[in-house]
């Protein structure tokens, strides 16, 4: 599995970087492109599973 890091404070965190971290994971346990060619619900229930997952209580 992937790890990512963000050597930046709180306030630089911006939102595309945690979808480009979804992007690859989903592209990584479905098939490559997957994230461009799975349906919306599909895509949205992988979202929530995975920011639920990586979600850190700061």
């Amino acid at each position: 599995m992937k790890s990512y890091r963000n050597n930046h404070s709180k306030e630089d965190w911006q939102l595309t970087n945690i979808w480009d971290a979804f992007v690859d994971h989903v592209d990584s346990i479905y098939f490559a492109g997957a994230s461009e060619l799975l349906d919306k619900r599909t895509l949205a229930f992988e979202l929530d599973s995975f920011t639920t997952y990586y979600r850190k209580d700061d």
